[in-house]
């Protein structure tokens, strides 16, 4: 282990849905549920609250603007004997924002992204999400545009279904790698996390 990067004794402080530490004056954070940490600076401010990020504020009374945008994998819980339901989730941090996802039995999916903002941490069937990169306003639509394009899984009968809602993220994930918005490893840890069908 690294001089300077935190170890499983190291204090960690939960904010939302991401983790933060210090560790020799080096300030670490990761998204709750992840294993990798990320270096970041704090802003300089005179309030007691610690910090997200370095460019996110902690409260949601302000203008959220000028917060990052990001694109996570999000998990839901379903029946004991189901794969759990992933979607894609575009939101500031500790904000609502909106769902792309593929819908309905595997057999006949449909896409059914959200029409209004929701904060998928409150579902009942939450299970975690994993954040897989900062995107910009513009980067936004792509993401729109791509998860719009992308055709929801389709089979002629039960015994052919080889595909679900989390193949379709997998594409829709290939695809904005092509475009610069995803990173390959990100769509490879997404890979490695895929259920049988």
């Amino acid at each position: 282990m690294l001089d300077g990067y935190p170890n499983p004794s190291t204090p960690i402080q939960t904010i939302g849905l991401r983790e933060i530490c210090q560790v020799n004056n080096h300030h670490f954070r990761r998204l709750r549920g992840t294993e990798t940490w990320i270096e970041y600076t704090p802003p300089t401010s005179s309030s007691t609250d610690p910090p997200t990020s370095s460019t996110t504020r902690r409260d949601n009374s302000g203008d959220q603007s000028t917060s990052p945008i990001y694109l996570s994998l999000s998990l839901e819980s379903q029946s004991p004997s189901e794969p759990n339901h992933w979607s894609l989730f575009l939101a500031r941090e500790n904000a609502p924002g909106k769902l792309y996802q593929v819908t309905g039995d595997a057999e006949s999916m449909t896409y059914e992204p959200s029409i209004q903002d929701v904060d998928i941490t409150r579902a009942e069937s939450f299970y975690t999400l994993y954040q897989l990169a900062e995107i910009s306003d513009e980067q936004v639509r792509i993401v729109e545009e791509i998860a719009e394009g992308e055709m929801p899984p389709k089979a002629e009968n039960r015994a052919s279904v080889r595909e679900n809602c989390q193949g379709w993220c997998v594409r829709v994930l290939g695809r904005l790698v092509g475009r610069g918005i995803v990173g390959r490893e990100k769509v490879e840890m997404v890979r490695g996390l895929m259920e049988p069908v």
